[in-house]
């Protein structure tokens, strides 16, 4: 706790019953919340295990709140000030995290799974696994897991974590799994038993860490021109109904040396099972009936593109846009549906809200797979 806290009088806004609170309740708790920082009356913001899921507190101030064991699901705190905030196994999944401050903040055991944490702050703060409490027998705050750390593992498998400071934090037992980990600083950070499970590391992290999914290779380079003729060939196909041009698989390549290169490119029934896409921009590409299952995709930009048909079964999509992108059913000439498929993971209903998505689009329900070692 700090000195600043503690001279501050005691009193507390207690939050209303019941566990679900509204968007109008939670403004009046930040503001009064904002008061009581300010030392103008008002009170401390405590709204441990409430449901905060899918609300806003963008830009404002609750360092000092309580908000141990709150869900948070895909909630909107970009700009936030949460500096010794008690943070305790709460749920922050799919949370828009962007420059927001988490500096000496309390977030043992807290999730992050699949949360945009591009240019926060998290300098000091504690995020080791969580205690296992048990209450009337039943435990309480149980956390996250994976196998080095068995509960309260703090958890950013999936995570964006573009620029992101962990200065100095502690993060014994932490969960990396699937994370985008970019120009990030863990510059005196305590990362005993941390799991880094194919996170892509970039940056001066990667000196440190090691990047677990190593850049292309020099032969992967080399490679890639050759792909990139071949998905030429494949356009030329496409689009001139056959008469020019072949169709190419390109099964479990690594396309990451072609960067935007592919954009608006007819690749329609295009065999992309496997590929190593992380960060490659498809925007505006016509892939009907392609196939992307088992891919990785995280990051990749589908903004525009036709995605009639498309699978994506198994296929990591997490931090992939799909602005615009027209997601439906394909309807073949002989009457024969090719359904859209996609895993039903956590957070792919968020990724998919600036999508054009037919109603009858048929999701395959794969079960989620969550990242652990």
């Amino acid at each position: 706790m700090s000195t600043h806290l503690a001279m501050h009088a005691t009193a507390e806004a207690p939050s209303p019953d019941g566990s679900v609170i509204s968007q109008n309740t939670l403004t009046r708790i930040v503001t009064a919340h904002e008061r009581y920082l300010a030392r103008r009356q008002g009170a401390r913001a405590r709204l441990a295990n409430r449901r905060l899921d899918d609300l806003s507190i963008a830009g404002r101030d609750l360092s000092e709140a309580d908000l141990s064991g709150a869900s948070l699901r895909n909630a909107n705190l970009s700009g936030a000030n949460l500096s010794n905030a008690s943070l305790y196994c709460a749920d922050l999944t799919g949370c828009d995290l962007r420059g927001a401050h988490l500096d000496h903040a309390d977030l043992r055991g807290a999730t992050f799974r699949g949360a945009n944490l591009s240019n926060a702050v998290m300098d000091h703060a504690d995020l080791r696994a969580a205690a296992v409490l048990h209450l009337d027998g039943t435990p309480h705050f149980r956390g996250n897991e994976h196998a080095e750390a068995p509960y309260g593992a703090v958890d950013f498998s999936g995570a964006a974590l573009r620029h992101t400071s962990f200065r100095h934090a502690k993060l014994d037992n932490a969960n990396f799994t699937d994370a985008l980990i970019e120009d990030t600083s863990f510059q005196g950070a305590r990362l005993r038993n941390v799991c880094f499970r194919d996170a892509v590391v970039s940056g001066e992290a990667s000196k440190a860490l090691g990047p677990v999914l190593p850049p292309p290779s020099a032969a992967a380079r080399v490679r890639a021109r050759l792909i990139f003729s071949e998905l030429v060939a494949h356009h030329e196909w496409f689009s001139s109904n056959g008469k020019r041009g072949q169709p190419a698989a390109i099964d479990h390549e690594d396309l990451r040396p072609l960067g935007d290169a592919l954009r608006g490119f007819c690749l329609a029934g295009i065999s992309a099972r496997g590929v190593i896409a992380v960060g490659v921009d498809f925007s505006g590409c016509q892939l009907q009936a392609a196939k992307f299952d088992g891919a990785d995709l995280r990051a990749a930009q589908f903004n525009g593109a036709d995605l009639s048909g498309t699978s994506f079964r198994r296929a990591k999509l997490a931090h992939a846009t799909f602005k615009e992108a027209a997601i439906r059913d394909l309807i073949l000439c002989t009457g024969q549906a090719v359904y859209f498929t996609a895993d039903a993971r956590a957070g792919l209903k968020a990724q998919l809200g600036e999508a054009h998505i037919q109603p009858n689009t048929l999701f395959a329900m794969l079960g989620e797979q969550q990242g652990s070692c």
